[in-house]
């Protein structure tokens, strides 16, 4: 994957030294009792270090000035250590919110479940250094570690480790299609729910999971998706072709859609993004999905589907073509998308990733001529799009419409994936 200038600098969150604690324990009362212990040290330490006279410790491994995070319960749940080490770098790498503590759920198959009862736990203190006139920021960050036949104590474990009113978010960082006890156990502890359906391996059937959590009964929580956050800027750049009020009557117009989507074997796939940004434009536009996605002749990995536009009487065809490219450029989104009005009589318009860093639009209409702009776009990482979603404490309508649109058009069974 390419890697932006704004995520080359980005800084880490580092666990404070002395701030740190690791065993194995039995249940949550221990975990806390640590906690505690580690904040009143923490506490005690910064009151007899000795201060310079600039304001800082000298040679202090504590800081000097700091503000405790209180703004929010993040619980992730991973299967395997190597996602958890993945995870807690995401959470360290955030840049302006951060959670009052982090707990990393690890429930792996693969760990030998021949070991003692209880679970492997480690505590950490972690710093955000100071900037811009911001005092350094520390929260916490709790990781657990049980064999999956064990996983039925992190529900009961995470629920006593949630600091008392704030707003919970769960990061279920799996499969989405990889759920069962434990991803039910833990939503209903949650305000709020975040995945990400590029990292499925069956496309159908994350879309149709997460249609379902969507439209299931009850209060439950707030959904998002990181394949729909990568997605911002061609929704922005897609709606600015239309800004002009004398373009507004093209988007009826439009006949032709072609979105290019990452489908490299080493990375999570863009078709759920690809899926997700042609549901966005059918249910803002009014399309309807007569049938599904099928694959083109000759070109098996190429999928298209003829949709229907415009009132009863004049109704017109509208042809959405989804198609994978294995440029590492796309990185687990869209690599370009490709408008054409009135078979291109009334204009074209073309999205496309030129770097890390850039994407250009083209538009050529009779009303707006041959206009070629590059805006700064970098690629999101996690850290970005996880940034974002905590941000957010509310359902989004524009997403769970365009997530119900994308999955009538994707074939029961369908992965939409190809991976070694």
């Amino acid at each position: 994957m390419a890697t932006s200038k704004r995520e080359s600098r980005r800084s880490l969150a580092r666990p404070i030294p002395g701030a740190s604690w690791q065993a194995r324990v039995c249940d949550a009362g221990e975990i806390t009792a640590r906690l505690n212990a580690l904040w009143q040290r923490y506490g005690e330490a910064r009151e007899t270090t000795p201060t310079s006279p600039n304001g800082q410790g000298s040679d202090a491994p504590w800081p000097m000035v700091t503000a405790r995070a209180a703004t929010l319960n993040l619980i992730a749940a991973t299967r395997t250590k190597a996602d958890a080490d993945r995870v807690r770098q995401t959470i360290a790498s955030l840049s302006d919110i951060y959670p009052s503590r982090a707990t990393v759920l690890i429930a792996d198959p693969g760990q030998d479940t021949g070991t003692a009862p209880g679970m492997d736990v480690r505590v950490d203190l972690l710093e955000q250094a100071a900037s811009r006139g911001r005092p350094a920021i520390v929260f916490e960050c709790v990781t657990v570690d049980v064999s999956t036949e064990n996983e039925r104590q992190l529900a009961s474990i995470a629920s006593p480790l949630l600091v008392p009113d704030l707003p919970d978010f769960l990061w279920w960082s799996a499969d989405t299609a990889d759920g069962g006890s434990l991803f039910s156990e833990l939503v209903s502890i949650s305000d709020r729910l975040i995945v990400d359906s590029a990292a499925s391996l069956h496309a159908a059937s994350a879309m149709q999971t997460l249609l379902g959590f969507v439209c299931a009964p009850g209060n439950h929580a707030a959904l998002s998706d990181f394949a729909w956050g990568r997605l911002t800027p061609w929704r922005r750049l897609t709606t600015q072709f239309f800004d002009v009020p004398a373009m507004l009557p093209i988007l009826d117009l439009i006949d032709e859609a072609t979105v290019t989507y990452a489908n490299s074997p080493t990375q999570s796939s863009g078709f759920t993004s690809a899926l997700l940004y042609a549901g966005w434009l059918g249910s803002r536009l009014n399309w309807r999905t007569p049938g599904e996605l099928l694959p083109v002749r000759g070109d098996p990995n190429v999928w298209r589907a003829t949709l229907r536009a415009g009132a009863a009487g004049r109704q017109r065809e509208v042809t959405l073509t989804l198609r994978p490219t294995a440029k590492l450029l796309a990185s687990s989104t869209l690599l370009d998308v490709r408008l054409a009005a009135d078979g291109g009589k009334a204009g074209f318009f073309t999205i496309e990733r030129l770097d890390a860093d850039e994407i250009s639009t083209t538009s050529d209409s009779p009303e707006m001529p041959n206009m070629v702009r590059t805006v700064f776009a970098p690629l999101p990482d996690e850290a970005d799009l996880l940034g974002e979603e905590l941000r957010d404490f509310g359902r989004d309508p524009v997403f769970e419409a365009a997530l119900a649109f994308a999955t009538d058009m994707v074939p029961e069974g369908f992965r939409g994936v190809r991976r070694r």
